[in-house]
C-alpha cells in the first residue's frame, strides 16, 4: 500500500515518551500535517491530513514489540463491522481505518449520553473476536468509541492474553448500576474524578471486588 511508505518517511518525526507504564505516553513531536487523536499507555494515534480516513498508531520505543503482535491480531479479526480495517504496518507503527466518534472517557467528560446500544455492540464485538479464536482483554473507557449511537472497539493489542479480564464486565456493571440512574442531559464528570477512578481501579486495593464501595464514595463526594 503506497501510504505505508509515505507514513514510514514521517514516523521519524514522531517522538513519543513513556514516563510511567500505567499512564498515557507523552507526544514530544509530530509532523505538522498530522493530528494527534488519542494517547494510550504504550502508543499514540495520529490522523494524517492527507489521508483523513487513516489512523496511524505509533508505539513508544519500549513498546515496539507490541506492534507486530497487534498487526497479527487485526489480520486474524479480518473484515468486520466492529473493529477498524487493517492496512499495514512498519517497524513501530500500524496503519488502520480511522473510526470517527468519541470514546467513553470523553463522553463522560463532555456530558455526551452513552446509549445502551453501545453496550450491546461491544458485547457483539467481543463475541465476534472470540469466534475468531481471540480473548478480548483490557477493554476500557478509552478504547470504546461511540458514533451515531453505536459502539466500536479500537486497540486490540491485548486480545491474545490468557485468563479472564474483568474490565469490561466491571464497566457494564457500573453502567447499569450507576450511570443509567445518575445521567442527566449535559451532565459532565470532571477529569479529576475520572482520573481518581482510573488510578484507584489500577491500584492494589482497586478492582471488581471493591468497586461497589468505591462507587458509593465517589457518588457521595460528587453528587
Amino acid at each position: 500500500m503506497p501510504i505505508i511508505e509515505e507514513i514510514r518517511d514521517l514516523v521519524a518525526d514522531v517522538r513519543i515518551r513513556s514516563v510511567n507504564p500505567r499512564d498515557p505516553v507523552h507526544v514530544k513531536s509530530q509532523p505538522e500535517s498530522w493530528r494527534c487523536i488519542g494517547v494510550g499507555n504504550s502508543a499514540a494515534v495520529f490522523q494524517p491530513k492527507s489521508y483523513p480516513n487513516v489512523a496511524v498508531k505509533i508505539y513508544a520505543p519500549e513498546f515496539e514489540s507490541i506492534c507486530a503482535k497487534e498487526a497479527d491480531i487485526y489480520e486474524q479479526l479480518g473484515e468486520n463491522e466492529y473493529f477498524p480495517r487493517y492496512y499495514g504496518r512498519g517497524e513501530r507503527f500500524l496503519a488502520i481505518e480511522y473510526k470517527p466518534g468519541k470514546n467513553l472517557y470523553d463522553c463522560l467528560l463532555q456530558g455526551v449520553e452513552i446509549p445502551e446500544q453501545v453496550i450491546f455492540d461491544v458485547d457483539q464485538a467481543i463475541a465476534y473476536a472470540q469466534e475468531r479464536g481471540l480473548n478480548p482483554s483490557d477493554i476500557h473507557v478509552k478504547n470504546v468509541l461511540v458514533h451515531n449511537g453505536r459502539g466500536y472497539l479500537v486497540d486490540v493489542s491485548d486480545y491474545r492474553k490468557q485468563g479472564d479480564c474483568t474490565r469490561w464486565p466491571d464497566l457494564k456493571r457500573a453502567y447499569y448500576d450507576y450511570y443509567q440512574d445518575l445521567y442527566r442531559p449535559g451532565l459532565s464528570i470532571p477529569s479529576w474524578v475520572l482520573e481518581t477512578i482510573r488510578k484507584w481501579y489500577k491500584s492494589p486495593e482497586g478492582g471488581s471486588s471493591n468497586i461497589g464501595a468505591f462507587a458509593e464514595r465517589v457518588i457521595k463526594m460528587f453528587f
